[in-house]
């Protein structure tokens, strides 16, 4: 072992043991098993052990903890815990902080080497499979224990208010809407656009227009702000896709270009729509992922291409390999989601199917309980919004004859940083999209009037009016 790196090592045990106000700091970075001296480790453990279950660290617990541990190593750790305790002086234990670096920097060197070793005993095998050391890059990449220690900031107070300040000017500068817009005015209203690291889950019962929803997302943030963005699709493939693309953006029938039959007008806006979706900034991938692939789609994005945003279709068909269940899975799938939306600083839409709960009640309008058979979709999402239409529950009869047919609602059931609220959408059915209700003369980001909806109210007939006014 490198005499460096066994000083640095004991230096940081050293601290941990006569400085215990240190594990602040090192808790968040260190392990026991990231250190090469076996002696080390253990000591650490057991002092990690006492911080735990809020014990007095010093000599003596540490010692009377090491006469617990069954590691084949505790003896000769208590040997040496006296030591290691008393081995540096005051000035040497400044230097933690470069111990820290040296032992964290150490272990992904090694780690790096291992890996290497890996890849090139698959790649020099007879039966070498390209997919399977693909495979293993991309988890060693999504799922690299220290990247998260790599990418922590370190920000004093000031550095801090002046991000803030920043952030207040960008919001005053765009009309309170500091994020990407979605296009659904009210909606950017409530949320200030899609903000960096949130993750925003989309919910409603199939068919219910989630992807026309999110598309709409696209359209506004991509072709029409040219925006980077990037659609997975787990349920159609990237053809059918892009047709429901082009039909918002051209507001063309869907039925149209699928039978071919277009209209001289529907002809002209299909070939302007094609023009401004080519030049636009949106990329489609579709297929069967795990989300261990997901995340290597959009890191190997966001650091050859740029990415600002990423819309999931949907997360409950991603799988993640490993989980103990259903329920687990899912909930891995959100968590590592929220990670790399924290991490990159980008905003992530994922949209989710709800249960079947929903549809055994007489009012049909979604609630956060409807999320909960999806493992911790609604704990670790910053906002979770819900679709809510009218007419999907009439009959073709009914949908035909009767005027709120169309109506529909986004239900921002929670928002970690700002209100609730019901907001009112059209659904264009034909296309199909979601649409404002009136897109001429009310300002887009005016607040609500006071005949405004509650959050998690019934629907009112009053508030639907005035989205109507001057239509």
């Amino acid at each position: 072992m490198d005499k460096i790196k066994q000083r640095a090592e004991r230096l940081v045990v050293s601290c941990v043991m006569s400085e215990p106000s240190s594990l602040h700091e090192i808790m968040g970075s260190v392990t026991h098993d990231m250190f090469e001296d076996a002696v080390c480790g253990t000591i650490f453990k057991s002092v990690v052990s006492l911080y735990s279950s809020q014990q007095v660290i010093n000599l003596i617990t540490v010692y009377q903890e090491l006469k617990k541990s069954t590691s084949i190593y505790a003896k000769k750790a208590m040997e040496e815990s006296s030591a290691i305790y008393s081995e540096f002086d005051y000035t040497e234990k400044q230097n933690l902080h470069s111990a820290l670096v040296l032992l964290m920097a150490e272990n992904i060197r090694h780690e790096h080497i291992d890996l290497s070793e890996k890849i090139m005993e698959l790649s020099s095998s007879p039966s070498y499979d390209p997919k399977e050391v693909l495979d293993i890059l991309q988890k060693h990449i999504a799922e690299n224990k220290f990247k998260s220690l790599l990418n922590k900031g370190d920000y004093s107070n000031e550095e801090l208010l002046k991000r803030l300040d920043e952030k207040i000017v960008e919001a005053l500068m765009s009309d309170g809407v500091s994020g990407i817009r979605t296009g659904y005015r009210r909606f950017d209203y409530i949320t200030s656009g899609m903000q960096p690291t949130n993750l925003i889950i989309v919910a409603a019962r199939p068919a219910m227009g989630k992807t026309q929803f999110a598309l709409g997302i696209m359209k506004t943030a991509s072709i029409n702000n040219d925006k980077k963005g990037l659609f997975v699709s787990c349920e159609m493939d990237e053809v059918q896709v892009m047709k429901r693309i082009i039909a918002m953006q051209g507001d063309i029938p869907g039925y149209s270009i699928k039978k071919g039959q277009l209209s001289n007008q529907e002809s002209e806006r299909y070939r302007v729509a094609k023009a401004q979706i080519s030049k636009s900034n949106i990329k489609i991938i579709a297929g069967s992922f795990t989300i261990t692939e997901i995340l290597s789609i959009i890191y190997k994005m966001k650091y050859s291409e740029g990415l600002d945003y990423v819309v999931i279709d949907y997360i409950q068909k991603i799988s993640a390999p490993g989980a103990q269940n259903r329920t687990n899975e899912v909930g891995e799938v959100s968590r590592r989601l929220k990670d790399i939306a924290n991490e990159l600083k980008i905003p992530i839409v994922a949209l989710a199917q709800l249960s079947r709960a929903v549809e055994h009640r007489t009012d049909k309008k979604p609630v956060l309980s409807d999320l909960r058979e999806s493992g911790d979709i609604e704990q670790d999402a910053d906002i979770v919004a819900f679709l809510y239409r009218q007419g999907y529950y009439m009959s073709p009869e009914e949908r035909e004859n009767n005027t709120t047919a169309d109506d529909g609602y986004v239900v921002i059931a929670k928002h970690r940083d700002g209100d609730l609220e019901d907001i009112y959408l059209k659904f264009d059915s034909d296309i199909p999209a979601w649409k404002n209700p009136n897109d001429k003369s009310i300002s887009e980001y005016e607040p609500q009037p006071s005949n405004s909806l509650s959050p998690n109210k019934d629907f009112d007939e009053e508030a639907k009016s005035f989205w109507y006014e001057n239509d």
